[in-house]
């Protein structure tokens, strides 16, 4: 098994592409404070936005920040593991959802984990 530079690569995408999507995940969650309070109350004040439309659309924002929290932790984890050349299937889990945040990149890391798999130890069940 001769050890090539794909692996690290792809890991080393997948974490910086799991790090955008945490980067996203807190700039969400900073919407929902501004809609808290803030600039936006006064807005709301102004009933130029209605009550309920501010609470639907923290609802939103709450939905959109867990599923970044969730798609994020993935390419982290399969970064991870790519890097170390271990649990080839968690890698390439994780290379699969870090084409979320940005096609080519996750595309390229995607193809590097899949032609390095020989690479990866071998994972035994007991």
């Amino acid at each position: 098994m001769e050890a090539t530079w794909k692996p690290i690569v792809a890991g080393i995408l997948n974490i910086t592409l799991g790090m955008l999507n945490l980067f996203g995940m807190f700039m969400i969650i900073g919407l929902m404070v501004a809609f808290g309070g803030g600039i936006l109350t006064i807005v709301r004040i102004a009933e130029f936005m209605p009550l309920w439309m501010s609470g639907m659309a923290q609802g939103i924002l709450i939905i959109l920040a867990i599923v970044l929290a969730v798609s994020s932790s993935l390419p982290l984890i399969g970064g991870i593991y790519a890097i170390q050349r271990k649990a080839w299937g968690l890698a390439l889990a994780g290379s699969i959802v870090a084409i979320l945040p940005a096609v080519p990149l996750g595309i390229t890391s995607t193809i590097l984990v899949a032609l390095s798999r020989n690479e990866f130890e071998k994972y035994e069940r007991f």
